[in-house]
């Protein structure tokens, strides 16, 4: 298939569209495409022209992303004479994350890197977390103050970062199944977790 630069006036966003982002994703996207303009070309928008009108079936975000840059033009691939059921295939598809992480071998990577390019899903420590001066983060998962430190987990909401261990979580998830069970609800969980 050829990719062809179009104007983005050309292209029209899929209505409907079930992937969202944040404006912090935005960013990083925008960022993203502006310093790595060959991987965008090499992961071009995708577009199906079914309805006579060229609908983005992959890269919605993209395409969000390149008109707050200004662009005029970006790369794309048209799929045609697609069915209605397979362009819905292709747009769940290409928002799905198949495999996992090897956690051993991002231990030989920068985590601080990691994070900017956008690794979310996996609770690196931060590096202000350690009580020497860091300069240098890219052995950061290795140091001693953090054993496994890929594997702690944390509890994140409003601000806090509150690393719990692999058995105050599993007594969570129990607690949290306990009372689901028992009220057929989540609501007022927390509270009776607080006993208030």
């Amino acid at each position: 298939m050829e990719i062809i630069y179009r104007k983005l006036e050309e292209l029209k966003k899929l209505e409907n569209n079930p992937r969202t982002i944040s404006d912090e994703q935005l960013d990083k996207l925008k960022e993203s495409i502006r310093n790595n303009p060959d991987y965008f070309e090499a992961r071009p928008i995708i577009l199906s022209d079914r309805t006579g009108e060229l609908i983005i079936i992959a890269g919605n975000q993209r395409y969000d992303a390149c008109i707050s840059l200004g662009m005029q033009q970006v790369p794309t691939v048209l799929i045609p004479n697609l069915t209605e059921e397979r362009e819905r295939e292709l747009i769940i598809r290409d928002n799905v994350n198949n495999g996992q992480w090897n956690i051993t071998k991002l231990f030989d990577w920068d985590c601080n890197e990691l994070l900017n390019w956008g690794m979310e899903g996996i609770s690196f420590p931060d590096p202000t977390d350690f009580s020497e001066d860091i300069e240098d983060s890219h052995n950061v998962l290795k140091n001693a103050n953090y054993e496994a430190g890929a594997h702690i987990k944390y509890l994140v909401f409003e601000g806090y970062k509150i690393p719990v261990s692999e058995s105050e979580l599993e007594a969570l998830k129990a607690r949290a199944s306990e009372y689901l069970d028992e009220n057929g609800v989540m609501v007022g969980f927390v509270n009776n977790l607080l006993s208030l």
